[in-house]
């Protein structure tokens, strides 16, 4: 069993029927996913699984979590990965894999450290996850290149149509 804080799918099977996000829904925990490809992998965290009374805070937080989320993205990312923001998702896209759940794990303690209460995952047995202790993307590596494409998508707050 391993107590990774995401879940590692292949890119292309769904996930949000997997024992892990009923566990994240379940416990109101954040929900990442690692959808791993043949060359690359994504790095996903969606707020579905987060009380609905949180999304105020994450929307006022958005420009130091967007930071925040940058600084981990950074780390881990190449030449052809990109950056997707908004308040209620988080994605790292084309990530080399061993980097993916690094960061993967980073993002998840990221996203707990804007939750109010900071919330301890247990994993389910039978679920299997690499050890995140070493591999690419450690925190050790040289400095990457920050000329990455970035998307966000801005909440526009205005009430006409």
């Amino acid at each position: 069993m391993s107590d990774a804080p995401f879940e590692l799918v292949d890119a292309r099977d769904g996930f949000f029927d997997s024992n892990w996000f009923q566990h994240c829904r379940e416990t109101q925990t954040p929900f990442v996913v690692v959808r791993n490809g043949e060359t690359s992998a994504d790095v996903l965290w969606d707020f579905v699984t987060l009380p609905p009374q949180l999304d105020a805070e994450l929307k006022r937080d958005l420009a130091s979590l967007e930071r925040d989320a940058r600084a981990i993205f950074d780390r881990y990312a190449v030449a052809e990965s990109f950056l997707r923001v908004k308040a209620t998702l988080i994605g790292f896209d084309r990530l080399p894999v061993d980097a993916a759940k690094s960061a993967a794990a980073d993002l998840y303690r990221l996203i707990t450290d804007y939750l109010p209460v900071a919330e301890t995952v247990t994993r389910t047995p039978n679920q299997t996850d690499p050890d995140l202790s070493t591999g690419p993307g450690s925190t050790g590596g040289a400095e990457l290149p920050k000329s990455h494409r970035l998307w966000v998508e801005t909440i526009s707050t205005s009430t006409a149509a």
